[in-house]
């Protein structure tokens, strides 16, 4: 199902006028109201007010198939996800689209460069205290740069260069057999050890819940209102916190910086929710 809205990919980078073209393609029921709508949108492109709302409705009918077929939880549709609600102005939304696509894929390309692009509208504020800090880290994890044809591809070569090592050394016994042999035990051993780094990471990730805040959000030292705010400005619309625990309709969460404080929780969407 998710090959079928490829071409929701194509229409170019998140806003740029490369979403002239409308999207041409067979359409099974299902997915017809998402692909007519955003073309309508790209139709539309000139007039905000118009392409909005038709944007929203492909979003809209994106976001249902996500949610109720499997299948379709796809680094591809994921970006069409994610682009589909940027350009419906629901920034929040794209960044959690892009998150969890990033949560399949971590190392996709096409999907970091589309949370970079909507963490790049995000209102962050200016923090004199580092812990304050309310702009993520930059994605740099060995997981967002290394795939798992990468890690495929290096242990084949590895293999490779100790089997002819050792298959020399005891048959014709060349000088160089040794030493080819040792590189391809090196190189499995850096396989290995990135291999077990990036499941660290991936496991690390996955035990953290993170939230978007969907709208400007004060946080607080303790769930109430009356509780004084814990940073000087509010929380902007799209900012990604870590939930650390639920209190009376309110969330204790941790900013990149390690600030932690409180938001109600209707203020915050959760990722992969």
């Amino acid at each position: 199902m998710s090959r079928r809205l490829l071409p929701l990919l194509v229409a170019g980078v998140l806003v740029s006028p490369a979403f002239a073209q409308p999207l041409t393609v067979p359409t099974a029921p299902k997915l017809r109201d998402p692909i007519a709508s955003f073309n309508k949108g790209v139709e539309n492109r000139l007039d905000a007010a118009r392409a909005r709302p038709e944007f929203a409705d492909a979003a809209a009918d994106i976001e249902d198939i996500w949610r109720k077929e499997e299948r379709a939880r796809t680094p591809e549709f994921a970006l069409a996800r994610g682009r589909a609600q940027f350009l419906a102005g629901d920034l929040p939304r794209a960044i959690r689209a892009f998150r969890d696509g990033l949560a399949i894929a971590p190392y996709d390309a096409d999907l970091q460069h589309g949370l970079a692009a909507c963490r790049a509208a995000v209102a962050y504020p200016a923090e004199a205290d580092p812990a304050a800090r309310v702009r993520p880290d930059p994605t740099t994890a060995l997981c967002n740069r290394v795939t798992q044809t990468d890690l495929l591809v290096a242990s084949v070569v590895a293999s490779l260069l100790l089997a002819v090592g050792l298959a020399r050394r005891f048959t014709t016994r060349d000088e160089w057999a040794v030493p080819v042999a040792a590189v391809g035990v090196v190189g499995l051993a850096l396989v290995a050890a990135v291999a077990w780094q990036i499941e660290r990471e991936r496991q690390r990730d996955r035990e953290r819940t993170v939230l978007v805040v969907k709208a400007d959000a004060v946080l607080r030292t303790g769930n109430g209102l009356s509780f004084p705010p814990r940073i000087d400005a509010p929380l902007p619309r799209g900012a990604e916190v870590r939930a650390l625990g639920h209190r009376g309709g309110w969330v204790q969460v941790e900013l990149p910086g390690g600030a932690v404080g409180w938001v109600p929780e209707a203020a915050v969407l959760n990722v992969t929710e």
